[in-house]
């Protein structure tokens, strides 16, 4: 289960608003430091409207493990570190993302990350 949804995170790291839209439950939460709480289409809208040409220039992760929480229900959570394209650093970032397995595929319900 974990590299499943490790290879799934990592396409959410693309910044594409259609991997988001597909991805993510209508109604998931997002938490972001400096952004805050979002939904899912805010996330999207704000993807698609950046005009800056924001993306990841690189992106590392350490760490990860899964929790089965459930039938259908799984917490994964890991240490990136991420540079912007914009920043000559890279951050680090403790990052959790609660997983649904409703339909055909996992979706998330929840991610959050949180500067380590």
């Amino acid at each position: 289960m974990l590299e499943t949804l490790m290879e799934i995170e990592c396409t959410m790291w693309t910044n594409d608003a259609e991997i988001y839209e597909a991805r993510d439950l209508s109604n998931a939460v997002l938490i972001f430091p400096g952004v805050g709480r979002i939904d899912r289409v805010t996330a999207v809208n704000a993807i698609r409207e950046d005009r800056q040409g924001h993306a990841w220039a690189e992106v590392n992760f350490e760490d990860e493990r899964v929790l089965d929480v459930g039938p259908g229900v799984a917490l994964l959570t890991y240490k990136a570190h991420a540079r912007w394209n914009y920043e000559k650093r890279a951050s680090s970032i403790l990052c959790s993302t609660l997983y649904v397995h409703p339909d055909e595929a996992w979706r998330i319900a929840l991610h959050q990350q949180t500067q380590a």
